[in-house]
């Protein structure tokens, strides 16, 4: 399946002293920001009942390098999930509520479809795990561990070897994946509509 109707959270930016209204809007489904008085910024986010992210939630994080976060022990936010954005992701975050300004409401329906765009396959960073290594080989595909499709980066993960142009070796030209049945766990755990997806498809 390439085309999709993913809900998204709609992106809002509040001042502290709207702490209530930003924590509504976030019970509601959408995604908040709190700019703090010495401009940093806190990232305001749902949790499911076991205490999790939601997975749009959690690529939020995963966006702007982050991967931590605490709940809310206190106050209107009680209960709701707060991270401290790096500051050279704080323009990136706001940026995020500036796109979604035009929007009403927490949630919003986005259409999109794989086959028209393949941008998630360009200047990527896909680090493979022995299980990915482990489904070539067992598929008789051994040939994808080869120099010509895979690299070890200085930090010793092996990863895919990308073309010059950016482009992964496996996108074909109608944007199909060449080896989409075998393809990496990374490649499977992307999330159509997540903050990389949508940040892709600017680029």
């Amino acid at each position: 399946m390439s085309a999709y109707v993913v809900s998204r959270p709609v992106w809002r930016r509040f001042r502290p002293r709207f702490l209530a209204r930003a924590a509504a809007h976030v019970r509601a489904g959408g995604h908040a920001a709190i700019v703090l008085p010495d401009e940093r910024v806190d990232l305001l986010l749902s949790v499911d009942a076991q205490g999790k992210l939601t997975e749009l939630g959690l690529w939020s994080l995963l966006s702007i390098e982050q991967q931590r976060f605490r709940r809310v022990s206190e106050g209107p936010a009680l209960g709701l999930a707060t991270a401290r954005v790096k500051r050279q992701y704080e323009g990136s975050v706001l940026d995020w509520c500036e796109r979604d300004s035009v929007h009403p409401g927490a949630l919003r329906e986005v259409a999109l479809d794989c086959l028209e765009c393949g941008a998630c396959c360009h200047d990527a960073n896909v680090v493979l795990d022995d299980v990915d290594l482990s489904r070539w080989r067992g598929a008789g595909r051994g040939d994808l561990a080869g120099r010509a499709y895979v690299q070890r980066a200085r930090d010793g993960k092996i990863t895919l070897r990308f073309a010059a142009s950016g482009r992964c070796q496996h996108l074909c030209e109608d944007r199909r994946c060449a080896i989409y049945e075998l393809r990496p766990d990374n490649c499977r755990a992307f999330v159509v509509g997540s903050e990389a997806c949508l940040s892709a498809r600017e680029e």
